[in-house]
């Protein structure tokens, strides 16, 4: 029993701050213990020496496991026998990753067991997903944790576990099989999964209506983004999941034909509303811990920022975000700009030739080596599925983005930062309208919370002096808008840009003037001179030459001889005097 222990222990791992106790002595049915639980305490609970109750969430507000609790047998005071083989029909058919156990009461817990603590908010959301997603309708369902973050006061609730006295309670596989300790905990473990496999469920959005109808609809549209046999799976959906199932006219009429000629639901789905706000003193905010973000590279780019690079077509803007990325990957200086360490990038690329990106990224590697194993990450439309990448716009291609960041962060141990490149080629929204923009702004506001940073590459519209193309909210929900403007020179080998700051949320002024870079294709960027700056200095040379002749002309014929204003001629002799 003590190995089963040490898994059971590892699998249903909780809050160290208290746990409960059945105890039926007691006028509540139970007693809270405020120690952390033991070994002890689980092989007890094997043995059938007590009845154990474990806390999912712990005092940071993270969990190991989420359970869905369900009693639906009880409906109406009349209780019945749980259809197991019903749920485990539904859950091998949405390919869930739940683990299902008889609970105490008669019905099922159903466990999301997790390799690593996740905050809580995030199980308890797609849990409720899932939950929505197998027919329940909100509040038939409990949900643990129970809570999304423990108050100092709170203790949290919590969950009856599996295998008291190690025969009760029991783990059933998709056969409906009872298994005993050993095997159902070891069936149990090769079900635990990690954030980049549960996250895709985020796209889970049954929860519209609970008519069957409109149900199997919002199902079908799921179906269809995943599958390409979706009409045959629509018609083992009807089977499973509607009780009586839809006939079968009926289900080809007003489901599948629909279904057909559309993506149903092209509004973006939202998440029901908040039913409650929370605000806090001053002094208990200045209690919690926030943290200031530290710069990716200095006095630019932010930890959990979202920016923007734009320009014309074809002046620029990936030359500079590849450079930016290449010397981020390496902990290099770029430009006027140092990265203090080196932070993993994913360049996700919309439109370039997949040669394109080998070779531009070929100085960079004659020059500077192979970035670190995993740092520097290339998405690329061409080699995709259809050769497309889903839409930013959508939940799809927002969750897939995001399983990427993840995985890729595993592999570093440090957040990415995300280049989409570019706007235009990775969404479907429509410019100069800021709802239909809306749903990437919140996108990209969600991936900050989540502490992961962001550059966009976007085009300027019919004039480069107006910003960037489309609606001006755009720029709302930016730190740093960054402009390319190109500088060109006849003869010259470099490629030259002025680079002007349109927003620069948290920078000092004098961080945000406007400078001149230039690249030589060779991986070497410089700061450089604009055209002017380099016309105006030779303007001062020539006129500190006609300032040490015998007879000085005046600034009238200097200017004559120049082409260029008296003005100018007066204002560079004060420089030069100066």
């Amino acid at each position: 029993m003590k190995t089963e222990a040490e898994l059971f222990f590892k699998l249903f791992e909780g809050g160290t701050h208290g746990f409960g106790l059945i105890d039926k002595t007691k006028a509540t049915g139970y007693d809270y213990k405020h120690i952390p639980p033991s070994f002890e305490h689980y092989l007890a609970h094997l043995e059938g020496r007590l009845s154990l109750g474990i806390v999912p969430i712990n005092r940071k507000g993270l969990t190991k496991f989420g359970v869905l609790d369900i009693d639906d047998h009880k409906k109406g005071g009349i209780k019945k026998d749980f259809d197991f083989n019903k749920l485990l029909k539904k859950i091998k058919f949405l390919k869930l990753p739940l683990t299902v156990c008889k609970s105490k009461s008669g019905g099922a817990h159903c466990y999301l067991l997790l390799d690593a603590f996740y905050k809580a908010i995030d199980v308890r959301h797609i849990l409720k997903k899932m939950s929505y997603a197998l027919g329940y309708e909100r509040g038939s369902v409990e949900i643990f944790p129970k809570q999304d973050k423990l108050l100092p006061a709170e203790s949290g609730s919590f969950i009856n576990l599996p295998y008291k006295g190690g025969n009760s309670r029991v783990v059933l596989d998709f056969a409906g099989t009872e298994l005993n300790a050993a095997e159902g905990l070891s069936y149990a473990s090769k079900r635990v999964t990690n954030e980049s496999n549960w996250s895709k469920f985020k796209v889970l959005d049954w929860d519209k209506s609970t008519g069957r109808n409109d149900r199997t609809m919002c199902a079908t549209a799921f179906l269809k983004k995943h599958y390409d046999d979706w009409q045959d799976r629509v018609v083992e959906y009807n089977k499973i999941f509607n009780e009586p199932p839809i006939e079968d006219k009926e289900l080809f009429q007003t489901v599948i034909k629909s279904n057909d000629k559309k993506d149903y639901f092209d509004e973006e789905l939202e998440e029901a509303p908040p039913t409650e706000l929370i605000d806090y003193d001053i002094s208990d905010y200045r209690r919690l811990d926030i943290k200031e973000p530290k710069f990716i590279t200095e006095r630019l780019f932010k930890e959990r920022s979202i920016n923007f690079v734009f320009g014309e077509k074809g002046k620029g803007k990936t030359e500079v975000c590849l450079g930016f990325a290449n010397a981020m990957v390496r902990g290099l200086p770029f430009l006027k700009y140092k990265n203090p360490i080196a932070n993993p990038v994913l360049y996700a690329d919309g439109e370039m030739d997949p040669f394109d990106i080998i070779e531009r990224d070929n100085p960079y590697l004659e020059t500077f080596g192979i970035p670190p194993k995993n740092f520097l990450k290339i998405l690329n439309w061409h080699f995709q599925k259809d050769q497309k990448i889903p839409d930013i716009r959508e939940k799809t291609g927002q969750d897939l983005i995001l399983q990427r960041l993840q995985i890729q962060e595993k592999q570093t141990g440090k957040k990415p930062f995300l280049i989409l490149d570019n706007l235009r080629s990775l969404s479907n929204y429509i410019e100069n309208d800021s709802d239909s923009w809306r749903p990437i702004g919140l996108w990209l506001r969600d991936l900050r919370g989540l502490g992961y940073s962001s550059l966009v590459v976007d085009h300027t519209g019919k004039s480069s002096e107006l910003g960037m193309r489309g609606t001006s909210s755009k720029s709302d929900w930016a730190n740093i808008c960054m402009q390319v403007i190109p500088e060109v020179e006849k003869g010259s080998r470099l490629m030259k840009m002025k680079i002007h700051f349109d927003k620069a949320r948290g920078l000092k002024p004098d961080e945000t003037e406007d400078f001149v870079a230039q690249y030589d294709f060779q991986g070497t960027w410089q700061i450089g001179q604009s055209i002017k700056e380099k016309e105006d200095a030779e303007y001062k040379e020539k006129i500190k030459v006609m300032l040490q002749q015998k007879v000085v002309p005046s600034q009238k014929e200097m200017a004559k001889e120049l082409l260029i204003s008296a003005g100018k001629v007066n204002k560079i002799i004060k420089e030069i005097k100066s």
